[in-house]
C-alpha cells in the first residue's frame, strides 16, 4: 500500500466510523475493529516501516487531542494500543515515546480558532495529556514517565504565571490528569525513590527533565516527599476562590485518587 494511504484523514475516517459504529461505547469491540483496520492499512508491514511508524502514532496523538479527556473514545485508543503491541509485527510499540516527544513540541495557544495545526488549543493540549497519561497508567509505556514529572511539575511546583500558555489553570488541570490516570504508577515510583538524587548532588536539580518546581524544596526525582507535597499542594489549590469549576472538579479528582491509592497501600500493608 502506497505511503499516500497512510495519512491523517485515512486514519482519522477508520477511527470515526468505528466510533459511529453503534451508539454504545462497546470499547473492546471498537479497540478490536479499529486495531483490525490499522493493521489493514499496510499488510504485512510493521512498525520497523518508518512511514508506517510515523502515520500510526502521529495520527493517534492528533485523534487524542481532539477527543474530551472524558469521552470514551479516549479508551478506545489506548485499547487499541494494547492490542497493537499483542499483534505480530507490532510488538514493543517502537517509536511511539519519539512520536509523542515530537507531539509535545507544539505550543498550546489559548485561540480556539488557531489553524495552524502545530498548535494545540489548551483544551487539546488537555486532552493529549490524558492520552500520554492512560498509556502510561494502563500500559506501563516506561518511556513516558519523563513527560508525566514535568507535567506535574509544571502545573503544581511553580508560581502562578498568568501571562503563561499553557495557563496555570490548563497546567493545573493537566497535572491533575496525570495523576488521576497514572496515580497507582507514579506511586510506584515515589516508593522507589526514581530518578532522585542523593543529598550531595542537590546543586544539580533543575537540570534535567526529571527537575523540580521552584516551590518544592526537595530533590528531584521521585520520592514519597514530593508526592505528598503535590497532593498538599492541590489542596491549597482547592482553597483558591479564583479558579473555574472544571479545575475544582480536576483537583478532586485527584486527591481522591491520591487518597485512594495511599488507603490501598496502607490496608495491603495490613493484611500481609
Amino acid at each position: 500500500m502506497s505511503e499516500q494511504t497512510l495519512n491523517f484523514e485515512h486514519i482519522l475516517d477508520l477511527f470515526e466510523s468505528v466510533i459511529n459504529s453503534s451508539t454504545e461505547p462497546n470499547i473492546e469491540e471498537k479497540s478490536q475493529r479499529f486495531t483490525d483496520g490499522l493493521i489493514g492499512l499496510a499488510p504485512g508491514k510493521s512498525l520497523t516501516d518508518q512511514p508506517l511508524t510515523r502515520s500510526t502514532w502521529s495520527a493517534l496523538n492528533r485523534i487524542a487531542s481532539r477527543i474530551p479527556r472524558k469521552h470514551y473514545g479516549q479508551d478506545v485508543l489506548v485499547s487499541t494500543v494494547r492490542k497493537l503491541n499483542g499483534a505480530e509485527g507490532w510488538k514493543g510499540l517502537p517509536n511511539i515515546w519519539i512520536e509523542m516527544r515530537g507531539s509535545w513540541n507544539p505550543s498550546p495557544t489559548c485561540d480556539p480558532e488557531a489553524k495552524d495545526e502545530r498548535e494545540y488549543t489548551e483544551e487539546e493540549w488537555l486532552n493529549l495529556n490524558s492520552f500520554a497519561a492512560r498509556l502510561y497508567g494502563r500500559l506501563g509505556v516506561g518511556s513516558f514517565i519523563s513527560f508525566a514529572v514535568y507535567q506535574i511539575s509544571d502545573g503544581l511546583e511553580g508560581e502562578r504565571e498568568t501571562n503563561d500558555r499553557p495557563g496555570p489553570e490548563t497546567r493545573i488541570q493537566v497535572a491533575c490528569e496525570w495523576v488521576v490516570q497514572s496515580g497507582r504508577r507514579l506511586m510506584r515510583e515515589s516508593l522507589l525513590n526514581t530518578f532522585a538524587d542523593p543529598l550531595e548532588k542537590l546543586e544539580s536539580r533543575y537540570s534535567n527533565p526529571y527537575s523540580i518546581g521552584p516551590l518544592f524544596t526537595g530533590s528531584r526525582g521521585f520520592s514519597p516527599e514530593r508526592w505528598g507535597f503535590w497532593k498538599r499542594r492541590l489542596i491549597e489549590l482547592r482553597e483558591d476562590e479564583s479558579y473555574s469549576e472544571s479545575t475544582y472538579e480536576s483537583i478532586d479528582e485527584a486527591v481522591d485518587a491520591m487518597t485512594r491509592i495511599e488507603k490501598e497501600i496502607a490496608d495491603r500493608l495490613c493484611t500481609e
